[in-house]
């Protein structure tokens, strides 16, 4: 027979509680883990509205900045006449509410979301403005710019060129004063001699009284009208530079922020400073390569120089030149044998007209200055139509003969040989100059012609970022608070 095996009921309701126990900590879970997902897919969701927020701000840059200077910078102002960084917190918080609460957005059907965020706080802690370390931010945007596009070989030649004027004293040396006190010291020994009648003409028409007034004439600066190329017309362009950046800078009205942010580095060694300068070449326009649209026509002349107008702009440049120039002359024609040969030869035939012998050294070295001043002139003229002009020239790269020289007709264009053109002057002008009035210039040019295109009529270069740091809080509908930091910039 078989046996029979009986359950008793006490053993059935230990395992009842058992199994309400079991269930009840399984459900205990469940919920915890629903409750974590719930706060870590609302934390998620923030996050998420935060960093499109975040890109939508930053999407909103400039247009006219980056047509014309390939640069990304957001105009905090958005084109109004006043406004600021709080403009940009209003975009951005704009843009969150768009983020979490998509059902409020009629064009995106059927969009609705079950966390209901809020964003009870948000605060834009730090920002990078363009001219923050006078003018830091842009100039580092803009080498960081011309090192991906363009490479690190742009500036070797501009160095080389440099290297060359500071060695011999090219950019110090003034060699129109050496001049006028060479000319003071010989009248003033003929005078020692009482020496009245001077107006001796040689055979060639060649007589002190000339080559007086030509030195007169050389040093007195006014070349400009004589220069200029047949045909060119001289802009008659000029501004208020109070109404643009530099203006309000010395007056101490342009906002400031926190300058250059984490992992960027300041463009301030000399190699960075050159490619600065190929910059400005590049998207500013000059004598030679004028830019379309352009407040003022000679724009890299304006950020050398900083004058309110082109004339006087392009004039202090051809000075400049001038002076390059004459001391690159002088080299050469102190280096030559033969031209100081033939310079000594008129010195003694009028040194012995005006019976003043003893003179002719003196007068020797006055002839040699004039001959460099005037192949300096017409150096200048030939840059100006397009010529190139070294450095400093070999013998038989110059343009005039002496008696040409002296009798004024020097105006005319250089050779167009293997050297500089007027743009490599000027880069090298650039290179020479201040720091900070190079970029705080550059910044007015900048103003100045994103002012003309429409919607941008009170643009403000120090209203312009390129980094922010926010402070986000937000809470979802179980009362949960997230709150975190997020920074942005554009690379």
């Amino acid at each position: 027979m078989y046996g029979r095996i009986e359950i008793r009921k006490e053993e059935k309701a230990y395992l009842t509680v058992y199994l309400s126990l079991v269930f009840g900590i399984v459900l205990s879970l469940l919920f915890a883990l629903i409750e974590g997902a719930a706060i870590g897919a609302a934390r998620a969701q923030a996050e998420l509205a935060a960093d499109l927020g975040m890109d939508s701000v930053f999407a909103e840059y400039n247009r006219e900045i980056l047509n014309q200077y390939e640069l990304f910078f957001v105009d905090t102002s958005y084109g109004s006449q006043s406004g600021g960084i709080g403009m940009t917190q209003e975009h951005l918080s704009g843009y969150l509410e768009k983020n979490i609460n998509p059902d409020k957005d009629m064009g995106v059907f059927g969009g609705t979301t079950y966390l209901k965020l809020l964003n009870p706080y948000l605060e834009i802690r730090e920002a990078s403005y363009a001219t923050d370390d006078s003018g830091s931010v842009w100039k580092a945007q803009a080498v960081a710019y011309m090192k991906a596009v363009y490479g690190g070989d742009i500036i070797n030649t501009v160095k080389d060129h440099i290297e060359t004027v500071q060695k011999n004293e090219m950019d110090t040396r003034d060699a129109a004063s050496e001049l006028k006190q060479q000319k003071k010291a010989f009248e003033e020994a003929l005078a020692e001699k009482e020496m009245i009648e001077v107006d001796v003409e040689t055979p060639d028409g060649s007589s002190y009284t000339k080559i007086s007034k030509l030195i007169d004439k050389l040093v007195s600066g006014a070349f400009l009208r004589f220069v200029m190329p047949n045909g060119e017309k001289l802009s008659q362009a000029s501004v208020n530079t109070n109404e643009y950046y530099s203006g309000r800078a010395r007056a101490g009205m342009v906002n400031s922020g926190v300058g250059l942010h984490e992992g960027v580095s300041a463009a301030d060694g000399f190699a960075e400073e050159l490619i600065y300068g190929e910059y400005l070449m590049k998207v500013c326009g000059n004598f030679r390569d004028q830019k379309e649209n352009s407040v003022l026509k000679y724009q890299i002349e304006y950020i050398l120089y900083g004058f309110s107008s082109d004339a006087s702009n392009l004039s202090a440049c051809l000075a400049a030149l001038f002076a390059v120039r004459s001391v690159g002359n002088l080299i050469t024609i102190y280096g030559s044998s033969n031209m100081k040969v033939q310079a000594e030869a008129v010195a003694e035939v009028l040194c012995c007209l005006i019976a003043s012998p003893e003179l002719t050294p003196i007068l020797k070295n006055i002839l040699l200055g004039v001959w460099a001043l005037a192949e300096s002139l017409a150096d200048i003229k030939g840059l100006l139509d397009g010529g190139k002009v070294p450095l400093i020239k070999k013998e038989g790269q110059w343009s005039l003969s002496l008696p040409k020289a002296l009798t004024g007709s020097f105006f005319d264009s250089a050779k167009k040989e293997d050297g500089l053109s007027y743009q490599a002057y000027l880069r090298v002008f650039l290179g020479l100059m201040n720091k900070q009035k190079k970029v705080a210039r550059s910044l007015d040019i900048v103003e100045m012609d994103i002012r003309k295109t429409e919607g941008n009529e009170y643009f403000r270069i120090d209203q312009c970022i390129d980094y922010m740091k926010v402070n986000f809080g937000f809470m979802d509908a179980a009362g949960h608070d997230f709150v975190f930091e997020k920074m942005m910039c554009y690379e």
